[in-house]
């Protein structure tokens, strides 16, 4: 178990850490979303003991967590040493600071490197790794220290799906044999790995849950600002010259995201493609794809103000409204609180 209390840490006058607290239980897996500077890293390295803190304490169950050695750490881009094979990563630690023999370690590396599915690399060097290996490769490294308390910081952030998956895979065998944090980004990571998600703001601990309530019920505002930013897609035009080929490259990230077949993804970005066709670019508009239970949608926020672009008296491109007719199945246009038209596209199901 570990208790944080109250814990603080500043970075030249700006609070990283604002009286922290939070009990993570035995064999939990907890994972710690927020936007970048939430301080969710710096809470991390604080349970590792690699950031000092002005008040507060950590401590496990029998000791401060600065005094405690069953601590294993593993950073964003694995850390390993270039100049040594990933065997030699692995054996560097219990030989130099447990003091066991190279036998005995090098056996303890390979079970482990077999374990985690990288066996066949173990004389190779990180350079030659792909990221999944790389990262599997620090995660190796951390278990020969036998640690009761795993640490991630970013595990997926640079990692392509199948290294995604291959590092959830190899979490998911160990979570019931120690406790795991995790340090994410990645919504769907944290809702398929964990027993807890804890989302931070501004230093602080805004609120917590299991997976469903975090992510499908979230009761506070900030924390569902930042789920829907997340699990949605945004985008914004301030030009009739935007970047196309960017807008579908967004899209095609959006729906890869979702496991979405190509079929789904083309409709979107043609649904969007005409949707801009008939609308003004030029004062700005506001795209968010969602997903949801009950399909895609696709709303357009335009700052220009309210104007019924859609009704048939005024659409300036009757090709693009029937494409938009024909790929959804429902079309809807009102007005804001802040006086803007907002479109809402709602994609047809048996188009994809």
């Amino acid at each position: 178990m570990i208790r944080i209390n109250q814990i603080t840490k500043s970075y030249d006058n700006v609070r990283a850490l604002d009286n922290v607290s939070l009990t993570i239980s035995s064999n939990e897996v907890v994972s710690i979303i927020g936007y970048s500077g939430s301080g969710k890293s710096t809470l991390i390295r604080c349970i590792a003991g690699l950031e000092p803190y002005e008040s507060g304490t950590i401590q496990t169950d029998v000791t401060p967590v600065k005094d405690y050695k069953g601590i294993g750490m593993v950073f964003s881009n694995g850390n390993l040493f270039p100049h040594l094979t990933v065997l030699q990563n692995l054996t560097l630690a219990p030989t130099k600071v447990l003091g066991i023999s190279r036998k005995e370690a090098e056996e303890e590396a390979m079970q482990i490197l077999d374990k985690v599915g990288i066996w066949s690399v173990k004389d190779a060097y990180p350079d030659s790794l792909s990221s999944g290996q790389l990262q599997r490769a620090a995660i190796a490294r951390s278990l020969m220290m036998k640690p009761e308390i795993l640490l991630l910081d970013e595990p997926t952030s640079s990692l392509d799906p199948v290294s995604k998956s291959e590092v959830f895979n190899v979490l998911t065998m160990l979570k019931d044999s120690m406790t795991i944090v995790l340090v994410t980004h990645s919504i769907d990571f944290a809702r398929s790995i964990s027993d807890r998600i804890v989302f931070m703001s501004d230093g602080k601990i805004c609120e917590q849950g299991t997976p469903s309530e975090i992510i499908n019920h979230p009761k506070e505002q900030k924390t569902k600002a930042f789920i829907d930013h997340c699990m949605n897609m945004v985008y914004e035009i301030d030009s009739p010259k935007y970047d196309h080929p960017e807008l579908n490259a967004r899209i095609e990230v959006f729906c890869m995201r979702y496991r979405l077949p190509y079929s789904e993804t083309y409709s979107i970005q043609l649904a969007v493609e005409e949707l801009l066709n008939l609308i003004p670019l030029d004062e700005g508009v506001k795209l968010l794809i969602s997903k949801s239970d009950k399909g895609l949608e696709v709303e357009a926020t335009l700052a220009k103000g309210a104007h019924p672009y859609l009704s048939p008296e005024h659409v300036k491109d009757e090709l693009s409204y029937n494409i938009i007719e024909g790929l959804c199945e429902k079309i809807e246009e009102e007005t804001n609180e802040n006086n803007e038209s907002v479109i809402r596209v709602a994609i047809r199901q048996n188009t994809i």
